[in-house]
């Protein structure tokens, strides 16, 4: 009996002590997947405000100036590699602006822009593109002339044309138009402004106050943003 009564504690002990193990086992598998579903929870955060940065023009039509930020964001994310915060800098997003033939016959000199119609669509990924060529070309006027002056030739460029082609005591000359929209001869290096960068400076201020229509992102299989394409439509 007294075996018998030994025999019955050492198997409840053991008993008890499969039972804590397990306990333990089940404890640990829980904490377990708590951590991993915290770290699911933060990957899916820091991505869901990464991709905002570029998602939020995509909620809706945009204009001009908003795509060119935009752009701009891109080859900022582009130019960085590595990885931080989840965020993989090797996954490269792209920029599409299609429709510039129809931004070309709305706002291009006789159906031709010398400046955005040039091609039907900008594929813009780096600082290399004709996109980013152009647009730096055009800040580099505002730099060199100031964005009033250039604002001001741009929106009185028909009456420049007009004078530049046909200069008489009615119509006056070029320079003597420039003198009176903006009270002097716009000048660099001693040379008069040119009438095709006020041209393509005009068609630049027209991109920018014009309106594109957005398409849904693509994105890649960890979840960034992979591309985004807008339409020009008025």
């Amino acid at each position: 009996m007294e075996n018998a009564s030994k025999a019955l504690v050492m198997a409840g002990g053991i008993l008890i002590a499969l039972l804590v193990i397990g306990e333990l086992l089940l404890m640990f598998n829980q904490v377990s997947d708590y951590q991993r579903s915290g770290t699911d929870l933060e990957k899916d955060q820091q991505l869901t405000d990464f991709n905002k940065e570029f998602t939020q023009f995509t909620y809706g039509d945009i204009k001009g100036y908003e795509l060119i930020s935009l752009v701009n964001k891109v080859i900022d994310y582009n130019g960085k590699s590595g990885t931080a915060n989840y965020v993989d800098y090797s996954l490269k997003i792209t920029v599409k602006i299609e429709n510039l033939q129809g931004f070309a016959g709305k706002y291009g000199t006789q159906g031709k822009s010398k400046l955005f119609g040039r091609v039907s669509s900008y594929i813009v990924n780096t600082s290399a593109t004709q996109f980013i060529t152009d647009v730096t070309k055009f800040r580099e006027l505002e730099n060199t002339y100031s964005l009033a002056t250039m604002s001001k030739l741009s929106a009185n460029y028909d009456t420049l044309k007009n004078a530049y082609d046909n200069p008489s005591d009615e119509n006056g000359t070029y320079e003597g138009k420039m003198q009176e929209i903006v009270g002097r001869v716009v000048k660099y290096n001693n040379k008069t402004i040119k009438l095709s960068d006020i041209e393509n400076y005009r068609e630049y201020s027209e991109f920018k106050t014009s309106t594109f229509e957005s398409s849904t992102p693509e994105y890649y299989g960890n979840g960034q943003v992979k591309s985004m394409a807008f339409k020009f439509v008025k």
